[in-house]
This record gives structure tokens, C-alpha cells and sequence, in this order.
């Protein structure tokens, strides 16, 4: 199952009869809004019924927290980054989104809209246009106002009736309605022993009605049991639940929430009110160490931290995670927004704002180094923990008046590049260290610099190769100027990366000089492999050098464990076999980079090895496995929403259908790719010149001019989907061919894999043993295309197969 819904840390109680509506309206309409006040379970509802509705998506069941998010036009990046979609080039988000979504059967939910409700609003309604099979479950406390939409609102869990002359339900009765059950299952997790009784029921049943059914306020009620009778909560909500008067736009019943949440804040200590109103600078979520950095001091002992976050956890304000290494905690949302206007009223909000931005300042700062090693695993899985409260330190420091307080966000962008460039976020950190640069001019020359480096980078992974030209000389400049060797050695070696830059080769041998004075391994072994980025491949290495500062690259990289660096290595070594000719040593540089990533699970240039491979099975003329290998490759490449990659591989598909017979198809395929390199602005690498040229051969040797023209232009003018849907028909039609290459044997062993044999009745049909007739079945399904002995059987039928008479 494909999803990123969190597991249930608490029981869901009720709500049967909407978990089923909503499943219906959720298959019968293409955007469902749940709205409702805050605290009246939005969430928890939605994400109940995505859970029970995965099975029908195929593709996934994907939820996007918003939340956290304060940015509007942060919202495409935050629903990219659900789905596992990053861009690449200049296209806007959207548009990559409706590339990697438009033929996806999935269901997005989309939680917590209204404070970016127009800019949900406006992606919803794009990708819902584009994307025939999305179809959007959103919670908001306001409709999105889009064509098409169905709005719910989610309505107060049910109420035990009053009972004339103060009567009550006997308790077994009243535990089967909803909102009493719910007090009942979250007093339970606090007092094991606690039920309904004659004495309590009444009081129980005051509670709830009290506070109208709303779950988060009935379980903040519940979580004082144990503390208080029920007798003593439901009198203190008698005084704390505000009266509303007429006129009021407030509704009702979030005025009771702020009624609960006053009466649960007024009951805790100095120090644990203190504490609640400094959590709410986190976004997402936060662990012990962040409260004490964060939140310590000023009358909270960093020693006492641990216990007044686990009594704000044991009365249901703060929510602890699902553990995987570490605790971490989190605020709902609606206590976030209450204890944030406490922190603003006293005049706080700055202040704990500039710590938590300066405490993942510091984070990012003591990650930098161990990204640059072969154990960045461990500091990106912890920086990804964090990404709402990085995001959240960038958006205070661009609007912060102080010129200190605007450094940092300079500080904290540059130092987060390689975090951005190994997620493959590469938009969303250029988005945050040009926002940085543009607004801290007065930062110091050393933040400065490094963020240009950083902008560098990603500007010339987004394909905007001038803007990286510009910020790499700019960051060379002051990297010379205030005499940093270690972030000049950096900014030297990206100088190649501007293709036509006079002094690339220059640079890089000061870069590898000024690694070795400071004893930088990694460093050099990025800038031997920067030095022939573009050239090796495009003048054939005539005198050797270039391969062996890969060698040594690799060497180096193998050094300190690093297997990213040894695949990037590795896979240039591979690039420049293969241009030279040496098929079989191409293979075995590819082959082992792409058992590198994979044992580490590290994704990123997996899809553009399976690319290269597909390359090499076509100058063997195996088409079959060369499909696969594009395929493959496209598959992995549109999940990441790599445009460029797409491109790479579509032209390669050109190439195959080429060799398959099949010239018309082939040129509407290589049309399409070079119309996404025009969007994209980007060029064929240049170790696929030579087999892009011969695919064009091979396609042009097969087709008449005027035919090419026209259907070069069609290919142009289509849009993805349609492309890979002509692709999936030209290889169906391929698959349900005349099998001329079939063997007469093996067109036996067909027919009976058509009758249901297994290979040891067919070994004794065709008087061979098991293990030989496996292997004719192997090689069927090769030959064929197919994954199964079922598809095998099926193409037989079409075919009229039949047994030979030697095997009668």
C-alpha cells in the first residue's frame, strides 16, 4: 500500500455512519472539503476514511500537512514534497505537478487550507483540471470556493439527551453515545480503572454536553481524570466556558474550545504555561533536545524540561509521535494557534522566535560536515525531521526588521545546499537562499558568500546556468577577499559547472591545491570529478587524464565510505566508456554505482544509471531489455518530477521503437523530447550524443522526410500522457506480434504453458526434463516481453497455437 498517512495513537471513537458517507462522496466527487471550527476532528476524520479508501487508489494515498506551512506560495512545493515530486529546469511547480500527476489514480488529502486558502484554493483547481483520475480530500475551516466542489461539514459528535427532571441514562446506555465514549476511551488511557457510574454518569454526561460534542475539548475534559472527580471538571467548565453575545461572527462553539482551552490553561503552573507558549514557535513537531535549546531559561531550568513537557503531554496540549529513533512531540493545531496569542499578548514572540531560528541555525550548521561524508544518512534523516521548523526559521528571518536577525536566515540557507541537492528539493532551497541573499544585503561577507555558493549549486542543478555563473564569481570574489580557503576551494571547483567559463580549468587546480593544503578529501574528490564534467565525454579523454582523476575520485570517495560520491564517480567513469566504445566496461562502472545506491537506498541517480544501462542493451540489440530499462527509468524519473530526465528517457524510448520497427511512433517520441528540453532549456548530456544519432539514423532509414516532419511536429505539440500513451500502444502492439522469433520447440512449450501444464508435465510432453523446459519459459517471456505464464497464455489464444505434431 502506498501512503504517508501516520499511524492512530489513540482509539477512534464513533463517527461510523460519517467514516461512510464520506468514503462515498470521496468516489463520486473529484474535491471533498471537510469543514468545521477547529477541534471539531477534521483531521482525524479525514484521515480515517483515507486510510479505509487506500485500497482504491492505486497510486497512493498521500497527505499533505499545511500547517506548518506560512507561506502561500510555498503550498505547490509542500504538496510536491508529499508526493514525491521535485521539479527541475525553470517550469513552474504546477506544471511538473500536472506532468507526474496527470495519468496518477491517487487521492490527495490536503489538511489545515484556511490560512493559504487562496493558493490551495488555485492549485486544486489546476490539478484537478489536468488530472482526470485526482480527486482531493481537504479540510479547512471554510470552503475553497472551486468549481466542482463538495463541501461536509463535519458536525459535533452525538449528545446524551437531557432527561427530564434531571434524570440520566443508565450507564451502559449512555457509554454507546459518541461523545461519552470518547470521554470514556481517553479517561481510560489515564485512569485504567475508571468506568461510568450511577454517581459520575450524570456529571459525565454534563461535560459533554458542555462542551457541545467538540472532540478536542472533551478530551482535554478527559485528560483530568485522575486529577478531578467529573464533578469538579464539569464545574469548572460551568466557569470558564465564555457566554457569547448577539451580533457575534465568532461561532459558537470555537468560542467553547477557547472556553476549554482557557479553563486547561489557567489550570497549569507558572512553568508549565511558560513552556506551552514557547512550543508554539515550532512547526511540525520538535524533540526534547530543540524544547531545552529553544524554550530553557528564563525561569525554566533545562533540568525540568522533560517533566513539564510530560505533564503538557499527560493533559492532552502537547502530542507525542510515533517513535522511530528519538521522542519528538508535536501541538495540535488549534492549541499551537492558543498558546502563539498568549506568547504575542506578553510581548515574547520576537525573542523565542529569534532562538529557535538561532538553534536550527546552529543545527544546520553542525550537519553541513557530515553531509560532506559518507555518514549523512543519519543528519539527513534528523534535518528532515526538522524541515517545517527550518522552513519556519527562513520565512521569520526574511521579515525580521534587525539586520542580525536576517543574517541568520542568510546563515541557515547557505549552510542546508547539499541537504537540498541530496532530497533533490533543488526549487524549494534556490526559493530560500535567493529570498535569503535578496533580503540580507547587510549580512557579513562570510554568510554571504557561502549562501552564493549555495545558489550557485542550485541554480545550476534547476538548470539556471547564468544565475549560477553570477553567484559562483560573485562568491569566489569574497571568498578571496576575507582569505576563507576552505569555502573559496568550494566556489573555485563549481566554475566549471558554467560550461563556457575561461578560467574553469585554472580554477579547479587551485580548488584540488587548496583541498590538499587543508586536507579535505572529500572536497578533492568532488573537484576531479567536477574538472571533466562536461569535456571528457566530448573530446574522448585522448590522453587518459580525465580517467584517472575519476580513478582517484573513486579512490577517495571509497576512502571515507562514501557510496553517493563513489556512484557519481562511478557513473562518469561509465559515461566516458561509453563514449569511447568500451561497452563492457561502461557496463561493469554503471553496474556497480547502481548496486551502491540501492544497498544504501539512495534513489537520486538510480533512474540515470538505469538510462545509461538502456543505452547499452540497444548497441546490443536487445530491444526488449532496453524498454524495460527506459521504462524503468521514466518511472522513477517522473516520480521525482525531473523533467530533464523525463526528456532523456523519452528520447531513449525514440530509440528503441526505432529498433522495433516502428519509425512514426519513434518520431513523434523524439519531438516530444525535444520540446521538453526547449521548456527545460537544457541539452542532450553529451555521452547520449552518439546513440541519440545513431537512434535518428536508424529512424530516418525507415521513414520518408515529409512523413518525419509531420510527425516530429505532432510529438511537439502533445502533451506527456499522450505521448506515453502512443508508447504503451506501439509496445502492445509489439507484444502481441507473430512471435516470429520463437523457436519451433519453444512455440511448443507455449502452447502447452496455454494448457495449464506445469514445466514438469510439459518436460514429459515434450520428452525433456523440468529444468530445461523452465528455460524455454524464460526465454518466452523474454522474447515476448511478458511477466507471467498467464500473459503467455493469453497471447497463445490470440495466436492459435497449437501443439507440433512431434510433440503429439
Amino acid at each position: 500500500m502506498r501512503h504517508n498517512l501516520p499511524a492512530e495513537l489513540a482509539n477512534f471513537v464513533g463517527r461510523e455512519h460519517e467514516v461512510t458517507e464520506i468514503k462515498r462522496l470521496v468516489l463520486q466527487t473529484r474535491l471533498l472539503t471537510l469543514t468545521g471550527v477547529g477541534g471539531s476532528g477534521k483531521t482525524r476524520l479525514a484521515l480515517r476514511v483515507a486510510a479505509g479508501l487506500a485500497p482504491s487508489f492505486m497510486d497512493g494515498v498521500w497527505l499533505v500537512q499545511l500547517a506548518p506551512v506560512d507561506d502561500s506560495g510555498l503550498v505547490e512545493g509542500a504538496v510536491a514534497s508529499a508526493v514525491g515530486v521535485h521539479g527541475v529546469g525553470d517550469q513552474p511547480v504546477v506544471a511538473t505537478l500536472v506532468t507526474a500527476l496527470a495519468s496518477r489514480r491517487l487521492l490527495l488529502v490536503l489538511d489545515n487550507c484556511e490560512h493559504l486558502i487562496g493558493a490551495v484554493a488555485r492549485l486544486a483547481e489546476s490539478l484537478l483540471g489536468a488530472c482526470p483520475h485526482l480527486r482531493i480530500l481537504a479540510t479547512s475551516r471554510e470552503p475553497l470556493r472551486v468549481p466542482g466542489e463538495t463541501t461536509w461539514r463535519v458536525p459535533p459528535l452525538a449528545l446524551p439527551r437531557e432527561e427530564p427532571e434531571g434524570g440520566c441514562l443508565a450507564p451502559d446506555r449512555l457509554a454507546e453515545v459518541e461523545s461519552v465514549a470518547l470521554f470514556l476511551d481517553r479517561a481510560r488511557a489515564r485512569e485504567r480503572g475508571f468506568s461510568l457510574t450511577t454517581r459520575n454518569a450524570q456529571d459525565v454526561a454534563t461535560i459533554c454536553r458542555r462542551l457541545e460534542g467538540l472532540p478536542l475539548a472533551i478530551e482535554l475534559a478527559a485528560a483530568r481524570v485522575g486529577v478531578l472527580p467529573p464533578s469538579q471538571i464539569a464545574g469548572l467548565l460551568d466557569g470558564a466556558l465564555r457566554v457569547l453575545g448577539g451580533g457575534s461572527r465568532t461561532e459558537p462553539r470555537q468560542e467553547t474550545l477557547r472556553g476549554a482551552l482557557d479553563w486547561s490553561y489557567d489550570l497549569l503552573g507558572q512553568s508549565e504555561q511558560a513552556l506551552l507558549r514557547r512550543l508554539s514557535t515550532f512547526a511540525g513537531g520538535f524533540d526534547v533536545d530543540a524544547v531545552v535549546g529553544v524554550c530553557g531559561g528564563d525561569g525554566i531550568e533545562p533540568a525540568d524540561v522533560l517533566q513539564l513537557l510530560t505533564a503538557l503531554v499527560e493533559k492532552s496540549l502537547v502530542e507525542p509521535q510515533p517513535l522511530v529513533e528519538e521522542a519528538r512531540y508535536r501541538l495540535l493545531e488549534p492549541v499551537r494557534q492558543y498558546a502563539s496569542e498568549h506568547l504575542s499578548a506578553r510581548g515574547e514572540r520576537d525573542d523565542y522566535q529569534r532562538r529557535h531560528a538561532r538553534y536550527f541555525v546552529d543545527l544546520a550548521e553542525e550537519a553541513e560536515p557530515e553531509l560532506r561524508s559518507g555518514g549523512r544518512r543519519t543528519w539527513m534523516e534528523h534535518l528532515a525531521r526538522e524541515q517545517d521548523n527550518l522552513r519556519t526559521a527562513l520565512e521569520w528571518s526574511r521579515q525580521a526588521d534587525k539586520a542580525s536577525d536576517r543574517e541568520l536566515g542568510v546563515r541557515l540557507a547557505g549552510a542546508l545546499v547539499f541537504y537540498w541537492h541530496f532530497r533533490g528539493e533543488v526549487r524549494e532551497g534556490l526559493h530560500w537562499v535567493e529570498a535569503a541573499l535578496a533580503c540580507g544585503l547587510d549580512a557579513s561577507r562570510t554568510a554571504r558568500a557561502k549562501a552564493l555558493y549555495c545558489a550557485c549549486e542550485l541554480a545550476w542543478l534547476a538548470g539556471q546556468t547564468t544565475l549560477a555563473r553570477e553567484r559562483v564569481e560573485e562568491s569566489v570574489a569574497l571568498f578571496r577577499a576575507i582569505g576563507d580557503r576552505r569555502g573559496l576551494a568550494y566556489a573555485l571547483q563549481s566554475l566549471p559547472m558554467s560550461v563556457d567559463h575561461p578560467q574553469a580549468g585554472e580554477s579547479v587546480a587551485e580548488s584540488l591545491r587548496l583541498f590538499d593544503e587543508i586536507g579535505d578529501v572529500w572536497g578533492r574528490a568532488m573537484a576531479l570529478a567536477a574538472q571533466d564534467l562536461f569535456a571528457l565525454v566530448g573530446t574522448g579523454d585522448p590522453t587518459g587524464q580525465g580517467q584517472a582523476r575519476l580513478e582517484e575520485a573513486v579512490t577517495r570517495f571509497r576512502q571515507i565510505d562514501d557510496d553517493w560520491g563513489t556512484a557519481q564517480a562511478l557513473n562518469m567513469l561509465g559515461d566516458l566508456a561509453r563514449s569511447q566504445g568500451n561497452d563492457a566496461i561502461a557496463t561493469a562502472w554503471y553496474g556497480e554505482a547502481l548496486a551502491l545506491l540501492r544497498r544504501q537506498d539512495l534513489t537520486g541517480t538510480v533512474p540515470s544509471l538505469l538510462h545509461n544501462l538502456g543505452y547499452l542493451a540497444l548497441r546490443r540489440d536487445d530491444v526488449r531489455q532496453a524498454l524495460r530499462l527506459f521504462r524503468e527509468s521514466l518511472t522513477l524519473f517522473r516520480d521525482q518530477g525531473d523533467q530533464r530526465g523525463i526528456a532523456d528517457c523519452v528520447t531513449g524510448l525514440g530509440c528503441v521503437l526505432a529498433g522495433m520497427g516502428q519509425p512514426e511512433r519513434a518520431a513523434e517520441l523524439f519531438g516530444a523530447a525535444d520540446a521538453m528540453r526547449q521548456t527545460t532549456g537544457t541539452a542532450i548530456w553529451p555521452a547520449n550524443v552518439a546513440d541519440y544519432e545513431r537512434g535518428l539514423q536508424n529512424m530516418r532509414s525507415r521513414i520518408d522526410e515529409g512523413a518525419l516532419a509531420a510527425r516530429w511536429a505532432a510529438g511537439r505539440a502533445q502533451r506527456l500522457e499522450q505521448v506515453l500513451d502512443e508508447l504503451k500502444n506501439a509496445v502492445n502492439e509489439h507484444k502481441s506480434g507473430t512471435g516470429s522469433d520463437l523457436t519451433v520447440r519453444e512455440r511448443d512449450v507455449v502452447a502447452l504453458v496455454a494448457q495449464g501444464l506445469t514445466n514438469r508435465q510439459i518436460g514429459a510432453r515434450l520428452f525433456i526434463t523440468a529444468g530445461t523446459a523452465g528455460l524455454h519459459v524464460k526465454h518466452i517471456l523474454q522474447k515476448l516481453g511478458f511477466t507471467s505464464r498467464a500473459q503467455i497464455a493469453a497471447w497463445a489464444v490470440e495466436q492459435g497455437l497449437t501443439v507440433g505434431a512431434e510433440a503429439q
